[in-house]
């Protein structure tokens, strides 16, 4: 199963959003992100939060809603993760996640970290950009059009990274968190392929 997460920070091109979405997926809105798939004209399965950003709910139109207490340790999109894992997804997409509040940006690139230990495939997606994750595998991602490709260590350093398929391939090479090397490279072949033996990465796809 295929969960969309709509959190609460600006979505910019809701017809872009829209093109990731279809009838099957599970919704879960963090709070305020039941604004977006409201746009979206989707309605969510399940709505999360302490609710002190959504504004007032029509609580009739949801079958299932859960308040958190505005004291507590996790972030509502957080949360919303945990519920995702509950539900048996195997795919986690996430929308209006990256804003303003660098806290709360960050807080959201690492639940993609928790998602993936949990066995799921999870990104962040907004017009500009595509965050995942990548910890001891192989992952084949596809050219994009007028697009950067970047990794980025979570770990100190991270070993035996390969990259082929880009202008400046890399071959069982280290990268180290305090260092710049895998920024902003550019795809050359149809098919980038990122290999990672020894740690913990972010891709990051982005424009300008």
């Amino acid at each position: 199963m295929r969960c969309i997460i709509f959190s609460g920070a600006n979505i910019f091109d809701y017809d872009f959003i829209a093109s990731y979405i279809d009838s099957n997926d599970f919704i879960i809105c963090a709070d305020s992100g039941i604004c977006h798939a409201e746009k979206l004209g989707f309605r969510a399965d399940i709505l999360i939060g302490d609710f002190d950003s959504a504004g007032k709910i029509d609580r009739n139109m949801y079958s299932e809603i859960i308040t958190l207490p505005c004291e507590k340790d996790d972030t509502d999109t957080f949360a919303a993760a945990k519920i995702a894992v509950e539900k048996g997804a195997d795919e986690v997409v996430i929308f209006g996640a990256i804003g303003s509040r660098m806290d709360h940006t960050l807080g959201n690139i690492f639940t993609l970290e928790y998602l993936h230990n949990q066995g799921i495939c999870a990104r962040i997606i907004n017009e500009k950009n595509e965050i995942g994750i990548i910890k001891n595998e192989t992952l084949s991602i596809r050219k994009r059009e007028n697009s950067f490709l970047s990794l980025i260590p979570l770990d100190e350093k991270v070993g035996s990274v390969s990259i082929s398929g880009v202008k400046y391939p890399l071959e069982n090479a280290t990268i180290y968190r305090d260092k710049t090397l895998a920024i902003s490279n550019e795809f050359y072949d149809d098919v980038a392929k990122i290999s990672v033996n020894d740690g913990t990465l972010l891709y990051i796809i982005s424009k300008d």
